[in-house]
């Protein structure tokens, strides 16, 4: 009905049907037969014409403020949904796991600000659990984290793997190795991160059938916390690949661990009934791009050892 009120306001407003048709852009035949088909579906006759003069009817007069307010809303909301589409308005909300939001997604946030200032972003920066829950809710339109246990309605896409490295003070006997083995540091003091992490999930499945014996003394939820309790002797601690070039290292080693080498995949969380805004199917495919790219250079494989 938008058509025939948007011709009604127009006649309304120039009480002549040629100018009013001008004004719309249709043929005067075309702007009567939308007249008439508004009377009929409202059953009421809302103007009078004769040769000389255009008039609205009482029923006219009323209902023209209805039929402003009614298109002056449309317009607005076709301006909105224009403005959306070409990324002059709307709002991207992102949960990531904490390595994520911290070491790769600014330099992407920062870039993607430059290009669409007027789009709001919000991250979500939390553990593993709740990157998952947030998106599956439909909190955050996408997430950046490990593949959940239980997909129900959700997809995911595997972007790059991170590698879990023990960390300990460079005095530290085990410190001079160059790689070590889990069941090497079984009867050590760990510092793990907290079971409702994603770090913690992917070592707990990897040490699940092992026989290693995995029994942190200190569980926090953020690494730089088990960065700081390692330095303050502690004890060990383990932290992502990703993590090496956030965290103060002054006096710290990373060595790599293995048997069972733990790798964590990193990817892209979505609802499968989720239909993402023009705004963050932007924002994913930067992030996309930009994360793949990353872990390709030989750069990102060299900080894992330094």
């Amino acid at each position: 009905m938008y058509r025939h009120f948007k011709a009604f306001v127009a006649v309304a407003r120039h009480l002549h049907f040629t100018r009013a048709a001008e004004e719309v852009h249709m043929t005067q035949p075309s702007l009567s037969l939308l007249i008439k088909q508004l009377e009929e579906r409202l059953n009421v006759r809302l103007i009078t014409r004769n040769t000389r003069h255009v008039r609205l009817t009482e029923m006219g007069r009323a209902f023209l403020p209805l039929a402003e307010k009614s298109v002056a809303e449309m317009d607005a909301a076709m301006r909105h949904m224009r403005d959306l589409s070409d990324l002059k308005a709307g709002r991207v909300t992102v949960a990531a796991f904490p390595s994520v939001a911290a070491n790769q997604l600014p330099p992407i946030l920062v870039e993607f600000r430059r290009r669409y200032p007027e789009v709001k972003v919000q991250i979500i920066d939390s553990v593993w659990g709740t990157v998952v829950e947030k998106v599956r809710d439909g909190i955050a339109d996408f997430g950046i984290g490990s593949q959940p246990p239980k997909m129900d309605n959700l997809n995911f896409e595997q972007i790059y793997e991170d590698e879990i490295m023990l960390l300990a003070k460079r005095e530290h006997p085990l410190a001079a190795r160059s790689s070590l083995d889990w069941e090497d540091i079984s009867g050590e003091e760990i510092i793990a991160l907290a079971t409702d992490t994603g770090v913690r999930h992917s070592i707990d499945m990897a040490l699940a059938d092992t026989g290693v014996t995995f029994r942190p003394v200190m569980e926090p939820s953020l690494i730089q916390t088990v960065a700081a309790l390692v330095m303050a002797g502690a004890g060990i601690g383990v932290i992502l690949s990703s993590y090496l070039k956030a965290v103060n290292m002054d006096g710290l080693v990373a060595i790599p661990l293995y048997r069972p080498h733990v790798l964590r995949p990193v990817g892209l969380i979505t609802r499968r009934d989720w239909q993402l805004t023009p705004a963050a199917e932007v924002m994913l495919k930067m992030m996309v791009e930009s994360l793949r790219l990353r872990t390709l250079s030989p750069n990102y494989t060299q900080s894992k050892m330094t």
